[in-house]
């Protein structure tokens, strides 16, 4: 018998008693107004009352037909701590929309290209499948009126862009990174889950060596191996259906710009609100401290190793990628001339 699972959110994706699989939550009259999916998780999760269920990843095949879904509008990937919380909450302001920032089920389902389906098509498709499955339940219509979708992925996730884009080919996506010091500097000052992942395949893959190898290398390199993975498969496969934006050029016009290159028109109300939202620090659930810059004390803070592993790994893929936007920006010019 197929589970009534409107209202329902797969919230995580797991391994119960051998069996790989979808935690579910009633999150019925639960908005997702946080910076991050699993922060409002936790906060429906805080009065004890609601329902959770299990199933196994097959119920997405029986349900997926049975729940009126928004499509998706936008998918945001980046290349970690380069303002893509604050593009989300801007996105999160247009009304009658559903943000979902970077939920476990789906960014733990694409891990799984590499982890159980590496090589492997009838798995690849089976985990696209599943991918589809998870998002249309995660963008169900709860209240009726929504009609936007927007997806921020987890950016261990940038390394399967190719992958989501065969799933979605006509879904416009953005590609936010940030100079790669200042990256590392914010990851090794605050270390985030996927840097420090027990299970080692994903960065093995996402930086090409070894598990093994993952293990033994310090965090600095670790990191720099990574983001220049993210910043050279960002460059590789940015097309007419991509936009490239650097952290240095996030303002309020140029986040009406992505919503514009989603095919969403905000109205002055909204945009006022994303005006107000973007003088606070993003990932604060209580959107009360002022956003201070940080760049230069961030390039001050780097060590001689950060700077070193910068240098070696993250630094050319971060200036092809510059060279690409700046191209992309020229033409895009020449075309609305």
């Amino acid at each position: 018998m197929i589970p009534d699972l409107k209202g329902w959110l797969p919230v995580d994706a797991d391994v119960v008693d051998g069996r790989p699989g979808l935690r579910w939550l009633d999150m019925s009259g639960v908005s997702l107004t946080e910076p991050s999916f699993q922060q409002t998780v936790e906060r429906a999760k805080a009065d004890g009352s609601r329902g959770e269920l299990f199933t196994e990843f097959d119920v997405l095949l029986q349900v997926e037909k049975l729940l009126d879904s928004v499509e998706p509008t936008g998918f945001i990937f980046h290349s970690s701590r380069c303002g893509s919380t604050l593009v989300a909450n801007a996105c999160r302001a247009v009304s009658n929309s559903i943000v979902l920032s970077e939920a476990n089920p789906i960014d733990k389902l694409i891990a799984r290209f590499i982890t159980d389906a590496a090589g492997d098509k009838v798995k690849e498709s089976l985990y696209s499948v599943f991918v589809r499955g998870v998002v249309r339940a995660l963008g169900q219509r709860r209240t009726g009126d929504e009609q936007h979708l927007f997806i921020k992925f987890a950016c261990s996730s940038t390394s399967q862009i190719d992958r989501i884009r065969c799933i979605w080919p006509n879904v416009p996506w953005l590609f936010l990174y940030r100079d790669p010091v200042e990256t590392i500097v914010s990851n090794l000052n605050d270390i985030p889950p996927w840097l420090v992942d027990k299970d080692r395949r994903v960065l093995a893959a996402i930086t090409s060596v070894s598990p093994a190898s993952v293990a033994e290398m310090k965090l600095e390199e670790l990191c720099a191996r990574s983001i220049g993975s993210f910043y050279s498969t960002a460059h590789r496969l940015a097309n007419t259906n991509a936009l490239l934006l650097n952290y240095t050029q996030l303002s309020v016009s140029e986040i009406a710009g992505v919503l514009k290159f989603f095919n969403v028109r905000p109205s002055k109300e909204e945009m006022d609100e994303i005006a107000h939202r973007s003088g606070f620090y993003s990932k604060e659930v209580s959107g009360t401290r002022e956003f201070v810059a940080d760049a230069q004390a961030k390039q001050q803070g780097a060590s001689d190793l950060i700077r070193e592993m910068a240098a070696a790994w993250a630094s050319e893929p971060y200036r092809l990628l510059e060279e690409k936007r700046l191209q992309s920006n020229d033409q895009k010019q020449l075309n609305q001339s």
